[in-house]
């Protein structure tokens, strides 16, 4: 049988295939297969069999149309395949929460600062944290398109480099066998981490948030009305209170960097913790109960509840008490897995 005597059949089979591959591939490979199968088919009529048989058989040993068209195709029919899927979402769990925790954080520090001063606080809260909202989800989508495109390139890449070196190797210019694999390309191992990326970004932003409160609750509140051009701040707690926060707020920080350089909990890091837990909740606490903390002229217009000072030295032994027991269990567990046989 020749390729000009193939029934329709085959043809529809042909079409099958070739109309899944990409245009400027689609006739040499039509080419190739309509060669294929007429000699299958010759070699099938060769043994006895009839035509229609011998035709069938050939085309079922070639098989399923959609998958034939893969192994013809330049490269993977699927975004991230199986070989890079794990690291491709090891890079998903960096980039999507730094980027949203930066576009985030950032928008919301400046909105902060540019929208204070408005007359009212609802409309105040609500420019300063919609855009940040956004700008997050933002750098969360970004974070992932990057994550996608760098693995389908990878993708692509490699599978470009396997077709050219079979290529090659047909041709009788490159190796004609492809090395063994063995133990020694195992890549070495990585030591387990307590602390990711991303948690180091949420931290810094969070200690920016906390380091930028002072200067916001110093700008006037409101633009208009009686209580125009005042702080809701105590312009007295500056002195030397707020140079004291501050400082311990750089010391935290420079602990969460330390936290995240060193990899793993340590009973070392876990008792520094304690101490700028422990020394922030006693200069709040004093603060609280020395200082007014909030300007006059607001508690004179009953914008301070009785008891603020109570309920804020509440809240603060409340949340260094939750922050020392959940940093002791996670120093507990990351050394405990360390030592257990």
């Amino acid at each position: 049988m020749s390729t000009s005597t193939l029934t329709p059949r085959t043809e529809s089979y042909l079409h099958e295939v070739a109309r899944r591959l990409p245009p400027r591939a689609r006739e040499d490979v039509s080419r190739e297969l309509r060669g294929t199968l007429a000699d299958m088919v010759d070699d099938g009529v060769a043994q006895g069999l009839p035509p229609a048989v011998a035709e069938r058989r050939a085309l079922e040993e070639l098989g399923d149309p959609a998958l034939l068209a893969e192994d013809f195709g330049p490269g993977p029919r699927h975004l991230i395949g199986p070989a890079h899927y794990h690291d491709f979402l090891e890079l998903l769990r960096v980039l999507v929460p730094v980027l949203a925790g930066i576009f985030g954080g950032l928008t919301l520090l400046g909105r902060l600062f540019g929208e204070a001063g408005r007359e009212d606080l609802v409309t105040y809260l609500v420019l300063s944290l919609a855009p940040a909202v956004g700008a997050a989800i933002q750098g969360a989508l970004m974070g992932a398109g990057i994550a996608v495109v760098v693995y389908a390139v990878v993708e692509r890449t490699e599978a470009a480099g396997a077709v050219g070196g079979g290529a090659r190797e047909e041709a009788g210019t490159g190796p004609e066998e492809v090395p063994r694999w063995t133990i020694e390309q195992l890549p070495p191992p990585r030591p387990e981490r307590d602390s990711t990326v991303g948690e180091l970004v949420w931290a810094t932003l969070g200690l920016s948030m906390a380091f930028a409160a002072p200067f916001l609750l110093s700008r006037p509140l409101f633009r208009e009305g009686p209580l125009a051009g005042e702080p809701l701040l105590d312009p007295a707690v500056w002195t030397p209170w707020v140079p004291l926060y501050l400082g311990l707020l750089l010391l935290f920080w420079g602990w969460e960097l330390l936290r995240f350089l060193r990899r793993r909990w340590s009973w070392g890091l876990f008792g520094v913790n304690a101490v700028l837990d422990l020394a922030m909740a006693a200069l709040l606490i004093t603060v609280l109960r020395t200082e007014s903390v909030v300007n006059s002229v607001f508690r004179e217009r009953g914008w301070v509840v009785d008891g603020f000072a109570q309920i804020g030295v509440a809240v603060v032994v409340v949340v260094t008490v939750w922050d020392l027991v959940a940093t002791f269990l996670a120093c507990r567990r990351s050394v405990g897995r360390r030592h257990r046989p």
